[in-house]
């Protein structure tokens, strides 16, 4: 059992080694040649420059934009708007007038009216008289 570990061990090693030699990198010849590269003879194989492919810097066109001037702005006085002044809104309430045709249309269709429409009969009573009695205060 221990001789077959050491004999794959051994026999695992030199493979191992054998093949650290085709992935070792060699300047001397290019990758792109392949095979055939390596046996040549050197004094007849030809070197064709290649083009290398540094960073080149180059200054690029620079845009400067115009100075900017900057002036003081024109104070300009503007005239202020003209006011115009109002009479303020009168609200009238019901005047005497008024007050006092609506009590007196209330007692009137009260008086004239049978018991079952007695309520109806005061309620027109009151809006038919505060009607004749703004008519009468306004003059309309």
């Amino acid at each position: 059992m221990f001789a077959k570990k050491l004999v794959l061990l051994t026999a695992s090693g030199v493979m191992l080694s054998a093949a650290s030699a085709a992935f070792a990198d060699r300047s001397d010849w290019s990758r792109s040649d392949g095979w055939r590269g390596r046996h040549q003879n050197r004094a007849v194989v030809q070197h064709y420059p290649r083009a290398h492919h540094y960073p080149r810097y180059v200054a690029r066109p620079a845009y400067y934009p115009p100075r900017a001037y900057y002036y003081e702005p024109a104070y300009t006085y503007y005239a202020p708007a003209p006011t115009y002044y109002a009479p303020a809104p009168v609200y009238y309430g019901p005047g005497p007038a008024t007050v006092g045709g609506a009590v007196v249309g209330a007692i009137i269709g009260n008086q004239i009216s049978d018991r079952h429409h007695r309520g109806a009969a005061t309620a027109a009573g009151a809006l038919v008289g505060a009607f004749v009695g703004s008519r009468l205060e306004y003059g309309y």
